[in-house]
């Protein structure tokens, strides 16, 4: 396993060293579209940046296959909890093709429509896409996959839209199954791995319970008990009775007022949940950055260049969208 380690450290350091700074990306937002390719450099060639007859669905996907070839790279010397947690977590992008289904079922959409929409993962997918595209609707779609690996999250989710006929309830149970699958996974890690992962975990998961809390609270208009269920009950710094107090408050202004540090300092004046959001992701941004800096290597330094690696994506693809919609 030392072995592994050094190897992967080594690759790690590789990957993480084509990063984009946050100079290249001051830089690239203030470029015309059609120069962005040339400025992204080697790692952005045939994306079709420039092209704004590209659907952005294809940039995406072209990103994505770079993504999945270094997630290949540095999962392939891992083995048990370890690779289990890391394959677990990749899944993610299963989580929102099945998400992508059942709002296309729900709209009403065909299956060529749909499918058009779906990124393709190749053999890291756990879905039967083809058999889940076949369905007639939400509840057949969502009786099929608990065949599945993902049979836990399909029964729950099942019995949530079959009570509220919600698409966010539906949402939101997804995720929750989901997340608490993770989290049961990061448990089962040893002692050392654990305590690399925590910071990032933690910040992870409280935003994530956070952001929903002011949704649902202040945007759906949820009762508190409704709230409070379609959390994910963790133990970091946002534990189950935190999250029980601040459900029960009647303002965005009073939940931010009630955080403890280090949150407090972070959104105290946020106008809104966009706000809340965006520092909640620069603040992920920032420990994975520390965590990369470590000298030791652990399972921690993997998940923050993953992490680094799809936010990256993300930012890129909403420069280009701001850019085709003349916002930027």
């Amino acid at each position: 396993m030392m072995m592994n380690y050094a190897y992967l450290n080594a690759r790690v350091s590789i990957l993480a060293g084509r990063l984009l700074s946050e100079k290249r990306f001051t830089e690239l937002s203030n470029q015309p579209l059609d120069a962005l390719a040339a400025k992204g450099g080697s790692e952005w060639e045939d994306l079709g940046l420039g092209d704004s007859s590209v659907d952005q669905t294809l940039i995406e996907q072209a990103w994505l296959i770079r993504l999945l070839a270094d997630f290949k790279t540095l999962v392939r010397p891992l083995s048990g909890a370890e690779r289990e947690l890391l394959m677990y977590w990749f899944h993610k992008h299963d989580i929102a093709n099945l998400k992508t289904i059942v709002r296309g079922k729900i709209a009403g959409l065909d299956a060529e429509a749909i499918s058009a929409q779906l990124l393709e993962l190749g053999t890291l997918t756990a879905l039967p896409i083809k058999q889940l595209l076949r369905t007639e609707e939400v509840g057949e779609l969502l009786r099929h996959l608990e065949n599945s690996p993902y049979g836990n999250i399909a029964h729950q989710a099942r019995r949530v839209f079959e009570k509220e006929h919600q698409l966010y309830s539906l949402d939101a149970a997804i995720d929750r199954h989901y997340l608490l699958g993770f989290v049961q996974r990061v448990r089962v890690l040893d002692n050392k791995q654990r305590q690399s992962l925590s910071p990032l975990i933690s910040i992870f998961m409280d935003r994530f319970n956070l952001l929903w809390l002011l949704r649902y609270r202040f945007a759906y208009h949820l009762s508190a008990a409704e709230t409070y269920y379609l959390l994910v009950p963790a133990t970091y710094r946002l534990n189950r009775n935190r999250l029980q107090s601040l459900v029960e408050l009647n303002s965005l202004e009073e939940v931010l007022d009630n955080l403890q540090e280090p949150f407090y300092s972070l959104l105290s004046d946020a106008e809104n949940t966009f706000v809340v959001e965006q520092r909640l992701i620069k603040e992920i941004r920032r420990i994975a950055e520390l965590t990369l800096k470590l000298r030791s290597f652990t399972l921690a330094k993997v998940f923050a260049y993953v992490l680094l690696r799809e936010m990256e994506m993300q930012r890129v693809m909403a420069i280009i969208k701001g850019k085709r919609l003349n916002l930027m």
